[in-house]
């Protein structure tokens, strides 16, 4: 709009006569040329019309007026013969009535000028070519008049010729003598009629037009936005993202301001108090309330039974480490920025971080992370004898958080992927928390061979980067992995009106939106729904993981509490048969991770209550 309204501005300053005055509405103005009234004889008025639309006329007129275009002039007039009047009429239009006079007076005058000099051209091209027929004719007289032997044979040869010479000299002097030529004037009496069908015309006035082009302008800016809006189909605002997904949107990142975003910067290190690091800590908080079971550990002693933190390190949370995968539809969506400025979030916390690059068509991590290139992914998983991940694992500029990148390239990325469970499985042992960076879902098959070697995904999009169905068709593809799914990170929001990130959730109505396999309820608003009754003692229900590393104080021998074992909980049925997904409460929790006297809550799901789930939702 703003585009529009200054170009407005500028046209209407550049089309604004420089002398408003002499302009206009359009007005015609029309003068006669007809014979002179001392012309020696009458003659046919078409030659003249045919001098009056000719280029001779133009250029003199164009000349005369100092205008550097005859062909302009020119297009400006008209001619039209009346042989019963014997008169041409000459017409010209211009915007005022001066320049309309102006221009019908100067062509008339210089139609007559062009018009009597092609006559005394004419006359004088017949007189030089009697003067060749004379002098012709004087050479045979001379010769005749002395041959005296033969004068009385030629006698009558040399009267002939002498007859002829003295009539072709009659001829040549009435052709010289300019008074018979044929003569034209213009008449008085110049006519200037104003263009009626062209009588509303905008003002000369340079404020008016200004004024009137930029009202214009700022029109045509607003139905352009308009126009631009209606066909843009791209997701932009959460609910947007939530409904194509099918998923919450767990954390919106603002757009960073441009100085920001200049080469590979990890804002939440490089700038821990913009509010793009405090949108990735809200990111953290989110996967450690709601992630795997392996995030949620309390910060502190090494000692479980520790009712207070201390100021220690933080304690070994998990053995094997949770394993994150981060997702993306399309390139550009920010993915590969999210997982630097999430592994240093997580490290802010005291994690320690292992990141693997597992992009091999596009690997940028090491940017992020200031990590350099060299041996990675790409070799261990090609070796044919087993190498030490703590060969390849490289430190990086952020303290907590190490790196094992894509490697040297390969020629085909995806057979890389066939030994990727072993590879992430040994490198559960080297942190608390393992992030892997995948390739575009949309674009390459690398993230479905990763996605059954990861406790949980997130998945990360772009505002204004992605369709309502092309986000439809990732959430489909997704839930069909059977892979829990933490949420959706959305990125490059408009930081005026972003709501700082966070877990975003709808009122408690009963229903049960589309979520991706035990990826986590969202309750919804639905038309028409009665509202439920909240439990007394409930709190926001988590996410329903499909898999759950169970890790409990007790005995290490123990099948159902063995370290580091797992546990797949099925469906539950409901009363009346239909599926539902059990979602442990507070009550519950408590009751598991120890006794009543100020046990705190613990992150596993051992007891399942049910949430039933509507037919349209299965």
């Amino acid at each position: 709009m703003l585009a529009c309204l200054a170009i407005g501005l500028l046209a209407g300053l550049i089309l604004t006569p420089s002398d408003p005055k002499g302009t206009g509405n359009q007005w015609t103005a029309s003068v006669n040329v007809l014979p002179a009234p001392n012309s020696a004889k009458e003659f046919n008025l078409a030659p003249v019309q045919l001098m009056t639309d000719s280029g001779e006329v133009a250029r003199r007129v164009a000349k005369r007026l100092n205008n550097p275009d005859p062909a302009v002039l020119a297009a400006k007039v008209t001619s039209q013969l009346n042989p019963n009047l014997g008169l041409v009429t000459i017409s010209a239009k211009a915007p005022g009535r001066r320049a309309a006079e102006d221009l019908a007076s100067a062509w008339a005058q210089e139609t007559v000028a062009a018009f009597a000099d092609s006559q005394r051209k004419a006359r004088q091209g017949q007189a030089d070519s009697m003067t060749a027929q004379l002098d012709k004719l004087k050479t045979d007289i001379d010769a005749l008049d002395k041959n005296t032997t033969k004068r009385a044979t030629l006698q009558a040869e040399f009267d002939a010729k002498r007859t002829q010479y003295t009539t072709l000299v009659g001829q040549q002097q009435e052709l010289v003598n300019p008074l018979n030529d044929p003569k034209i004037e213009v008449m008085d009496g110049l006519k200037s009629t104003a263009d009626s069908t062209t009588s509303i015309l905008a003002p000369t006035s340079r404020p008016l037009r200004i004024a009137l082009a930029a009202a214009l302008g700022l029109a045509l800016g607003l139905i352009a936005a308009l126009m631009v809006d209606r066909m843009d189909v791209r997701l932009r605002g959460r609910i947007q993202l939530e409904d194509a997904f099918g998923l919450p949107v767990i954390a919106e990142v603002p757009r960073a301001p441009r100085r920001q975003r200049a080469g590979h910067a990890v804002l939440v290190a490089g700038r821990p108090d913009s509010p793009v690091a405090e949108a990735y800590r809200t990111l953290r908080s989110a996967l450690l309330l709601t992630g795997p079971p392996g995030l949620a550990y309390r910060l502190g002693g090494t000692d479980p039974r520790q009712t207070r933190a201390t100021a220690m390190p933080v304690r070994r949370v998990s053995d094997p480490a949770p394993v994150i995968l981060v997702v993306s539809s399309k390139p550009g969506d920010g993915r590969t920025s999210t997982v630097a400025n999430l592994a240093a979030a997580l490290a802010e916390a005291g994690r320690s971080v292992l990141v693997l690059d597992c992009d091999f068509r596009n690997p940028a991590t090491h940017l992020y992370l200031g990590a350099k290139p060299g041996k990675g992914m790409s070799e261990v998983l090609l070796a044919e004898q087993e190498i030490d991940l703590g060969d390849v694992v490289r430190g990086t500029n952020i303290p907590n958080v190490r790196l094992i990148t894509a490697g040297a390239p390969a020629a085909y990325p995806a057979a890389l992927l066939l030994r990727a469970g072993e590879v992430v499985q040994r490198a559960r042992h080297h942190a608390d928390v393992v992030l892997v960076d995948s390739a575009p879902l949309m674009y390459a098959n690398d993230t479905n061979d990763l996605v059954q070697h990861a406790d949980a995904m997130l998945v990360v999009a772009r505002s204004g980067n992605l369709t309502a169905d092309q986000a439809s068709r990732v959430g489909e593809l997704l839930t069909r992995t059977g892979v829990p799914i933490a949420g959706v990170a959305l990125l490059g929001v408009d930081p005026t009106g972003a709501m700082g990130g966070g877990i975003k959730r709808g009122p408690r109505t009963g229903s049960v939106a589309r979520m991706g396999a035990a990826g986590g309820l969202v309750l919804r608003g639905r038309s028409g729904g009665a509202p439920a009754e909240p439990e007394e003692d409930a709190e926001r229900p988590a996410p329903s993981w499909a898999k759950r590393n169970q890790l409990t104080e007790g005995d290490p021998e123990s099948p159902e509490h063995g370290h580091g074992s797992q546990r797949t909980d099925p469906p539950a049925s409901t009363e009346d048969g239909t599926a539902g997904f059990r979602v442990q409460s507070a009550a519950e929790r408590a009751l598991h991770n120890g006794a009543g006297d100020g046990a705190r809550l613990g992150p596993h799901f051992d007891t399942w209550s049910t949430v039933e789930l509507g037919s349209e939702d299965r």
